[in-house]
């Protein structure tokens, strides 16, 4: 019976304590629990709201950002097609002007190689028969200075007596021989001189006395001569009036030479 009240007021005495303890703390209180429960909920939601706004924001700017990288890259695009067209145009222009100018230079040079071949040619070329013969002075009343034009050309192998000046040009450099008759009225004179780039080889006069007949004289010069010097008849000095005489048929008045030898 003790033993059984012992145990009674034993377990009363637990029973008040574990009461004492739960109304002095309050966690062992349902609302406490359920206060403290709901207070980490609403902390929870506030931070998921929280992250929710910072993912928004975040998403806003992923996108803001690929926008602006998808701009940027039309951008882009277009400047570098831009950049292409205009390379390719600069690059085919230059292509086209950089062909022009190698035509130009190869036209350049094919003259120039063509130039140089025919000088070639006529250098070691072994010279052919050079003469010519030429009559009718354009001019029977002759004047200081100028040179006698012999208009009408018998022959000119070669073609080196103009009959527009009265100037052979000397084909090859040689030893020429040139011939000049003159048919005089009478009671005229004159000097002439057989030159060559102006200067005279030889320096010949005619004076004709007196009579009522045509005089024929005829005269020759030797001379060396190099390539494209001009030869020609300069009077030097004359009597005024139709100093020379012609008869198509009986006497002339002439102008030859030919290459005896060249050099």
């Amino acid at each position: 019976m003790l033993k059984m009240l012992t145990n009674v007021v034993t377990a009363s005495f637990i029973v008040v304590v574990i009461i004492h303890i739960c109304i002095s703390e309050p966690h062992c209180s349902k609302f406490h629990y359920e206060e403290k429960l709901l207070e980490k909920m609403i902390r929870l939601e506030i931070s998921v709201e929280a992250m929710k706004k910072e993912i928004e924001e975040s998403r806003n700017q992923v996108t803001t950002t690929l926008g602006n990288l998808q701009t940027e890259r039309s951008t882009w695009k277009e400047t570098l097609l831009t950049m292409k067209d205009a390379s390719v145009t600069a690059l085919n222009t230059a292509i086209q002007e950089t062909k022009t100018q190698v035509k130009d230079e190869l036209k350049v040079l094919s003259a120039e190689k063509e130039r140089w071949n025919k000088e070639l040619k006529e250098c070691v070329k072994i010279p052919e028969v050079v003469l010519f013969s030429a009559r009718h002075p354009k001019d029977t009343s002759l004047t200081n200075g100028k040179t006698v034009v012999f208009t009408e050309i018998i022959l000119n192998k070669g073609d080196a007596y103009s009959k527009e000046n009265g100037v052979f040009t000397v084909p090859y450099a040689g030893i020429y021989t040139f011939t000049v008759q003159f048919c005089v009225n009478p009671g005229k004179y004159f000097d002439f001189a057989f030159m060559a780039n102006d200067t005279p080889f030889k320096i010949s006069r005619i004076h004709r006395h007196s009579s009522s007949y045509f005089s024929c004289y005829s005269f020759d010069a030797i001379t060396i001569v190099d390539k494209n010097d001009n030869v020609n008849i300069k009077i030097i000095a004359c009597h005024s009036g139709t100093a020379l005489g012609e008869h198509s048929d009986y006497y002339w008045n002439t102008f030859s030479g030919r290459l005896i030898q060249a050099i």
